[in-house]
């Protein structure tokens, strides 16, 4: 997929290894997107507020908040998301209360598998139709494999009634390649890279959904070329090393992916230096996804 057409998107999922930068990416293209004058919705699944904690403002929690123009914030909690859910079907919180909130009943709930991420995709279906694009900071890779299909195996399990008509809905817009893509993001280093790789096979060959681009986090290019470097490795090697190492570790995972994701675009953000990372340094990376997108 071309960068460019990421942005037109009606729903994207930003997925990745733990730590490599989903939240910071995924604000920076909502940032985008409300700047283009789209009404946005970005939504953390069961986190702990790290959106938030980039804007430093108050948590979001599981209600909408408008945290800038155009751009608002939840935070999806798959117990808020399946109260909310149980309530439109009974009307009645008195018999939700009586039955849900039993504590045999909630464990019940709690050890059902797949059903927390079902409440949780399904809570985004919900709000679809009320903004012009939704970006979804995923959970780390397995997690976001198993909340991407969670609806497919629901809908071919269940062959009625209205769980049967919702799941089924939610796959249809999970497939459709031009609403829906899946956007992956990692860091320079061996593991997260190879976990990428193997997460987008996946979600390409078993699930069948629509990839790209792959965002390259906290790359850091060298100003020297080799010859350059070994005339001045031996200056100061401890802060020269370092600095030459991480570059050529972004150039070594750079070509990696390239080589892996022939028919996707390669973006990569540079690493960005502050002590408090936050909404300005998001804007920096915003402006860095705009021109890789270019």
């Amino acid at each position: 997929m071309k960068a460019s057409s990421l942005l037109s998107k009606k729903l994207i999922f930003v997925s990745g290894k733990g730590g490599v930068g989903k939240t910071t990416v995924s604000l920076a293209l909502a940032l985008l997107a409300a700047e283009s004058g789209r009404k946005v919705l970005l939504a953390e699944i069961h986190s702990e507020e790290q959106v938030a904690h980039l804007l430093q403002c108050p948590p979001i929690g599981y209600r909408e908040v408008e945290l800038l123009p155009r751009l608002w914030g939840i935070n999806i909690h798959p117990h808020e998301a399946f109260k909310e859910y149980v309530l439109k079907q009974i009307k009645l919180k008195s018999l939700y209360r009586a039955i849900f909130e039993n504590r045999l009943v909630s464990n019940f709930i709690d050890g059902t598998p797949g059903l927390p991420d079902l409440m949780s995709i399904g809570k985004i279906y919900s709000l679809i139709d009320s903004y012009d694009q939704i970006i979804v900071d995923a959970p780390s890779s397995g997690h976001s494999i198993a909340l991407l299909q969670i609806s497919s195996v629901v809908s071919s399990a269940v062959r009625f009634g209205p769980l049967w008509t919702h799941s089924h809905r939610i796959d249809e817009i999970l497939h459709d390649h031009e609403m829906t893509a899946i956007a992956c993001v990692a860091l320079p280093e061996e593991m997260p890279v190879t976990e990428t790789i193997e997460t987008a096979e996946w979600l390409k060959q078993k699930l069948d959904l629509k990839l790209g681009p792959v965002f390259l986090n906290q790359v850091v290019e060298s100003p020297f070329s080799k010859a350059e470097w070994e005339k001045i490795k031996n200056i100061l090697p401890g802060t020269f090393t370092h600095h030459w190492t991480r570059a050529q570790l972004s150039r070594e995972y750079g070509l990696k992916l390239k080589q892996n994701f022939p028919q996707e675009k390669i973006i990569s953000i540079p690493f960005v230096y502050s002590r408090q990372f936050g909404l300005a340094e998001v804007e920096r990376i915003s402006e860095e996804i705009e021109g890789g997108c270019s």
